[in-house]
């Protein structure tokens, strides 16, 4: 496959399709047989897995050969490169028919970002990094300038960061991890936590807060671990 603008134009036009098609026609109208639970207490619909099916067969069908996804986990991992899917990111808003979900993805080779995706659906707003760059819509943005902390800490992240960040305007996270960062990306939060994320969620907020220059408590940013149970927080330098 070639990675280039087209590809990206091509990606968005299909996210578009998936959205008028699945995804804003069944947020917050999912019948009680449409939605189960898993065994790590997080939700699942049937329209998670539909969606996911329809990216994997679409980035199968040019080039992507190892694909792990949210509903269907392998250990392709420990290939050289993978493209990793997140279908609904949000679905406990999805179910709720709260408007901030994501559909999140990232192309990890050789333990190395090539490129992310987080897509708002109900906005039609396609974010992506390149080449160590950030596009909104496939026109090149800049890292926001914060002249102040905004987001949500907890209890352990209070402890943990207090002589770093000692004064915050607080703002209660979207329950979107994707979208929490696309609120970063527009310097609508300038930190988030993140608890027990995989790497389908975690690898493409990783990708975008590196280049929006966030520092965090991760021993490293490098993308070579198959899934994370600490709690995390990202955070920009003022």
């Amino acid at each position: 496959m070639m990675i280039d603008t087209n590809f990206f134009i091509d990606t968005h036009n299909f996210l578009k399709k998936i959205a008028i098609d699945i995804i804003i026609p069944n947020i917050g109208k999912l019948s009680e047989n449409e939605v189960s639970t898993k065994e790590d207490n997080s939700k699942v619909t049937s329209y998670d897995v539909i969606v996911e099916d329809e990216l994997i067969k679409y980035f199968k069908k040019i080039g992507f050969s190892n694909i792990i996804s949210e509903e269907g986990n392998s250990t392709l991992i420990k290939k050289n490169e993978y493209l990793t899917i997140d279908p609904i990111d949000g679905t406990r808003n999805f179910i709720n028919g709260i408007n901030k979900v994501a559909v999140m993805l990232s192309f990890i080779k050789s333990n190395q970002c090539e490129f992310a995706i987080i897509y708002d659906p109900i906005g039609n707003v396609f974010y992506h990094t390149y080449k160590n760059l950030i596009f909104k819509n496939h026109k090149q943005i800049k890292p926001q300038n914060y002249s102040n902390q905004i987001g949500f800490l907890g209890e352990h992240a209070k402890i943990y960061f207090k002589d770093i960040i000692t004064s915050y305007t607080e703002k209660i996270r979207s329950r979107s991890i994707g979208y929490d960062v696309i609120e970063a990306i527009e310097g609508e939060r300038s930190f988030l936590t993140v608890y027990g994320s995989k790497i389908w969620d975690l690898f493409p907020a990783m990708s975008f807060l590196k280049l929006l220059n966030f520092e965090t408590n991760l021993p490293n940013m490098e993308f070579d671990y198959s899934k994370l149970e600490k709690k995390i927080i990202f955070y920009a330098n003022l």
